[in-house]
């Protein structure tokens, strides 16, 4: 029998995730300030890929820095040295995020809890030495420097994307490109065959699943859309600084997505946005912020494992049952 979460998804509960992410991306323009808004898009990405590591097979991982880093430093440097537009430069991000992501999981993916977690951190941490040291590449300490802003080419016709608005409705289509595959992937059979390995790997190894290849896949793809996450930024700042690579870059991703809730499909775009939110403002009066957020990852982790999206449906669940009573 299956488990609640593992049974076909209601056809209203996807139209009003999609509704969601619409409703969200045509207001955060509005209440926030562009460089803001564009950077929730671009970890939104990220929160996502790794949501389909943790939310889907229960695989934790502390290396998405590393295919973040790879993702901007590989479309940076295409995009400086060869003059890339948009669309190729993410095409190579994918690219080199994936085939990193895969090389780490043809090591990893048959490791178990933290050993696992050990190997990603340790190839984070390989990818942060080589950044700092390989400066005719990356520029070392100071940065992929001097990136020009890409635009979008369609053959007969080019889109500057130099502007704040062009750039943001750019990233916004390429969240609802990676929001669609991630629904498309948590749907289909394969999806419902991750959260069966999330559960019970052993079992589903024992009747015939090769749980091997399906992990390897969905790290790859992880390792794709967390590239894609990382080119976008190098394409924001026009910069890749050496931090992008560093594990608190992990650590933030990682936060990012289990404050919102890593089941949910929305929940990684409200984690990422009220990590990113919440940051902004409270570093403002608060130099050791980072406290708070440490406080509120133990609470969801022993009071409300679905994240913010959880709170949300318990108030509206709490509130219809109040309306109900009175009526």
């Amino acid at each position: 029998m299956l488990k609640k979460e593992h049974a076909p998804v209601p056809a209203n509960r996807v139209i009003f995730n999609f509704l969601g992410l619409g409703a969200f991306l045509v207001l955060i323009p509005f209440l926030l300030p562009m460089s803001i808004a564009i950077d929730i898009l671009i970890y939104s990405i990220a929160a996502l890929a790794f949501a389909l590591l943790l939310g889907q097979a229960g695989m934790l991982s502390f290396g998405q820095s590393a295919f973040f880093a790879l993702g901007a430093y590989s479309a940076g440097y295409f995009l400086k040295e060869f003059q890339f537009t948009a669309i190729p430069a993410l095409l190579v991000a994918a690219i080199v995020g994936a085939v990193a992501a895969a090389v780490v999981a043809l090591l990893t993916a048959r490791l178990k809890d933290v050993y696992f977690i050990l190997m990603t951190l340790a190839f984070a941490q390989m990818v942060y030495f080589i950044a700092m040291t390989w400066r005719s590449v990356t520029g070392g300490p100071s940065g992929l420097t001097g990136l020009p802003r890409p635009v979008l080419s369609f053959g007969i016709t080019e889109i500057g994307l130099g502007t704040p608005m062009s750039f943001y409705l750019f990233a916004a289509s390429v969240l609802v490109v990676v929001f669609c595959l991630f629904y498309a992937l948590v749907l289909s059979p394969v999806g419902l065959v991750l959260r069966g390995i999330k559960d019970n790997a052993d079992r589903l190894e024992a009747v015939g699943y090769p749980v091997w290849s399906y992990r390897l896949f969905v790290f790859t793809v992880s390792g794709a859309l967390t590239g894609i996450a990382g080119a976008l930024s190098a394409f924001q700042w026009q910069i890749v600084p050496v931090s992008k690579a560093s594990m608190n870059e992990s650590a933030n991703i990682v936060f990012m997505s289990i404050l919102g809730g890593v089941t949910a499909p929305l929940g990684p775009v409200a984690g990422t946005t009220a990590y990113i939110v919440l940051s902004d403002i409270v570093s403002t009066y608060w130099a050791r912020w980072p406290i708070l957020f440490g406080a509120f990852i133990i609470a969801i982790v022993f009071f409300l494992r679905g994240g913010i999206i959880q709170g949300v449906s318990l108030i509206f669940s709490g509130l219809s049952r109040l309306f109900a009573r009175r009526a």
